[in-house]
């Protein structure tokens, strides 16, 4: 019976081309649209998710609480990991990971790296590692140990095997003991490495930076609220003690524990990897179902639309006895059909998008896995019933005598159904172009937004740690200085490209002592000058006040509200670096180091360039070759690493921008889709409407006429559906808005614009065939069948 509907399914496709190819097209757009989504969000959910024991693992992070400020960190005290496991029994094993800056020297190369760690042998039993030489049981055991992934051991190694070699890290030579298999993308920490570290010299816990990530294996699934409350004494316990011998108090220090495959979507903690963005998940997810229901709209709007056409066929059968469920079920047989054409050209569709979303997103995605086959099987057998469920209904419920007299025409309800379809098409659509305006204004607004300072053309060299290398830096920044192509030389430590120190401050403000923590940078007298960063009171730091190197301090606009001085110059500091008794001698202009998103914080800036960490040059790309045998004379032992600040620091909106490239293209997607739909709707309309056309037309009704009177319901459907998106894309994009400190603000043509491109293209698309309608012959019109 089956085949029976198919086959007249397939007549019905090849008599109606036209309606069938947009219907196909529509659909298939639509389903290849949501796969990529699908895919898209799939593998930002799935973070993690491959360990075996994901749903027993956390991470443990820090909270460091003062007067007025809280400091989120990524890590914690290298101490925590021994100290969980010994005073918490749910707590099985413990692991502390930490960043290794290496480089690796092979005969007469160098090679810098990414994404090697410090770890210990425990890793191993907490997370999933697949090996291929070696085994857990033997790996990170001794000192100067280390595994690689399959990856690293080729690109040092090529084919050969790389168990029990050694390869020289900092100089030092490291025995190869596992080689395992490359982590998968969907890896918040992306190890290609990992370096065999001793912890049992660690006593204090403050004798560290708090950079250590933390991960706990529970002995089974957690309350990761009640143990939250359970360690939330520990800082009191452990920390506080050895702060107020140093005296300093006033800090309060708290633990707390999030599950490993909610690490991905962590927010606000210094020193963590990238992340991705839950808010994203759920719009794009949106998309996904706001541009399958555009899609599937179009099918049930034109479906219906066309059910006229076969109201003679559904009598006949009547007639001779076919009951309602038999109409049905063959009018869902011939939807299964036009739905697996469909299918079929959007999961090819799908296949020629995942490379340019891959290169996009630099993902790894594909239909594969059980979950990707999973979702087609479930989604296929939906669309179908979506689709060709209610015009199946609607042609079963034709009564014979009306159907035979094609009486069906133009019926108020069927009417009405389709208007309410397509209002909700232009709702889906208006509310998408809004939401794309909108995007796009506010990335301009980050492009032009006046930073207040200036990162063209500054290439920051990050220096080495080491003494040996550190030797020759001195020299470096004399020939630099030489340079007839060089603008600027500025040296120090905690520049706004690297990242910044975070250190406890206290000042005295209206007769009261205040502590909180605050961003430091040290900087020498050439860093405001270079990138042209104005200071509002007082003076730069300068040589000719010996004062400066030992107690001098700069201040930023945000750092003078926050302690609510009135008058900031000469006035004291306590704080980082072993500041005691520091004297503001300028003020300068708030700046950004950070993103939009984030408001500008109060910061302290020392005159500090011993040890020096980097350092910023003024110059353009074309001297690069010259940096690069610079550094080669004075620092052969490292290899150059640099950037250009301002790439650098636009880094901070990739996500931004790729979010906008997305919802860009499928925006596109849905504006097509409701094209297309509305397309072949009013082909079908012109065709109903033929006869009326005629007598019109024989009545003496101009073009101009005729065009106003077949246009007008698109004009007035689209005026309905402004009314009820514009507010929710307001809404939508003041929520939006929100999650950036500075923003653009909402302005009406924001919306005044999508209508009209809207409305520009409705009446472009239909305006072909309405023009058509109204030119053609009345004769031919007005001849009866």
């Amino acid at each position: 019976m089956i085949l029976h509907y198919w086959k007249i399914a397939w007549r019905t496709i090849r008599r109606h081309t036209t309606a069938s190819v947009i219907n196909i097209l529509g659909l298939s757009i639509g389903i290849a649209a949501c796969l990529l989504i699908y895919l898209y969000v799939h593998h930002e959910l799935s973070y993690d998710a491959y360990h075996s024991n994901a749903d027993r693992i956390a991470r443990v992070t820090t909270i460091v609480h003062s007067q007025g400020t809280d400091l989120n960190l990524a890590g914690s005290s290298r101490l925590l990991a021994p100290t969980l496991v010994r005073d918490f029994p749910e707590v099985r094993s413990a692991v502390r990971i930490e960043y290794a800056d290496i480089v690796i020297r092979q005969g007469t190369e160098v090679f810098s790296t990414e994404n090697f760690y410090y770890s210990e042998p425990s890793i191993f039993s907490i997370f999933s590692f697949s090996f291929i030489e070696g085994s857990a049981a033997g790996a990170l055991l001794a000192p100067h140990t280390i595994v690689l992934t399959r990856s690293t051991a080729r690109k040092y190694f090529g084919a050969q095997p790389a168990l029990g070699r050694t390869l020289v890290c900092n100089g030092q030579n490291y025995r190869i003991t596992g080689i395992v298999e490359d982590l998968p993308s969907q890896s918040d920490l992306p190890i290609h490495a990992l370096l065999a570290i001793d912890y049992s010299t660690v006593t204090r816990w403050t004798d560290d930076g708090f950079d250590t990530y933390t991960f706990i294996l529970f002995r089974q699934k957690p309350d990761l609220r009640r143990f939250n409350a359970r360690i939330a004494g520990m800082g009191t316990k452990y920390i506080e003690p050895e702060m107020d011998k140093e005296q300093n108090t006033g800090y309060h220090f708290q633990f707390e524990s999030e599950a490993l495959t909610d690490v991905h979507f962590s927010k606000g903690k210094y020193g963590d990897t990238s992340k991705g963005n839950r808010a994203f998940n759920r719009v794009f997810s949106a998309l996904a179902v706001f541009i399958l229901l555009i899609a599937l709209l179009n099918y049930i709007n034109l479906a219906t639309a066309r059910a006229t056409e076969r109201g003679k066929e559904v009598g006949v059968r009547k007639v001779i006895g076919a009951r309602p469920v038999q109409l049905v079920r063959q009018f869902l047989g011939e939807s299964s059909l036009l739905v697996a054409i469909a299918w079929l050209v959007a999961i090819g569709l799908a296949e020629l998008g995942i490379p340019l979303l891959n290169r996009v997103l630099s993902t790894q995605l594909s239909f594969s896995g059980w979950t990707a086959l999973l979702f087609l099987l479930l989604l296929f057998p939906l669309t179908v019933l979506l689709a060709g469920g209610y015009p199946a209904f609607v042609l079963s419920r034709f009564r014979p005598i009306v159907a035979l007299k094609n009486s069906l025409m133009g019926q108020a309800k069927g009417v009405s159904l389709r208007k309410v379809l397509t209002v909700v098409q232009f709702v889906i659509a208006l509310a998408m172009l809004a939401g794309t305006v909108i995007f796009y204004k506010q990335m301009q607004y980050i492009a032009h937004k006046d930073l207040g300072v200036d990162r063209e053309q500054v290439v920051c060299m990050p220096l080495p740690t080491d003494s040996i290398s550190r030797a020759g830096a001195p020299a470096f920044f004399e020939a630099l200085r030489r340079e007839a192509g060089i603008r600027g030389v500025t040296v120090g430590s905690g520049l706004p490209t690297e990242g910044f120190s975070m250190g406890s401050t206290t000042v005295r403000s209206n007769g009261k002592e205040k502590q909180f923590m605050c961003n430091y940078f040290l900087i020498d007298p050439q860093f405001l000058p270079l990138l042209h960063i104005p200071l509002v009171a007082g003076r730069n730091f300068s040589d000719s006040f010996p004062t400066d190197k030992k107690g001098g301090v700069l201040v930023n606009e945000a750092f003078v509200k926050a302690v609510g001085w009135g008058d900031p110059l000469g006035l004291s500091i306590k704080g980082g670096f072993s500041l005691e008794n520091g004297k503001v001698v300028g003020v300068v202009k708030n700046f950004f180091w950070r993103s939009l998103h984030n408001a500008v914080e109060p910061m302290v800036m020392l005159y500090g360039t011993d040890p020096p960490m980097q350092v910023l040059v003024k110059t353009t790309a074309g001297e690069i070759p010259r940096l690069k045998q610079l550094w080669k004379s004075y620092i052969p032992s490292r290899p150059l690493a640099y950037y250009f600040m301002d790439e650098n620091f636009n880094e901070q909106y990739k996500t931004d921008r790729v979010s906008l490239f997305l919802f860009d293209a499928f925006t596109g997607l849905a504006i097509f889709i409701s094209c297309l739909g509305l397309y072949g709707l009013v082909s079908l309309i012109t065709v109903q409407r033929a006869k009326e056309i005629g007598i019109r037309k024989v009545l003496g009704a101009t073009l101009s006429q005729l065009v106003l009177l077949l246009s007008k319901d698109q004009v007035r459907l689209i005026g309905v559906a402004s009314c009820i998106a514009l507010p929710l894309a307001a809404i939508g994009a003041s929520r939006w808005l929100s999650s950036y400190a500075y923003h653009t603000s909402i302005n009406v043509w924001m919306f005044v614009l999508p209508v009209g491109v809207l409305l520009l293209l409705a009446l472009m698309v239909t305006g072909y065939r309405i023009v058509r309608a109204a030119l053609r012959n009345p004769v031919e019109n007005l001849r009866s069948e």
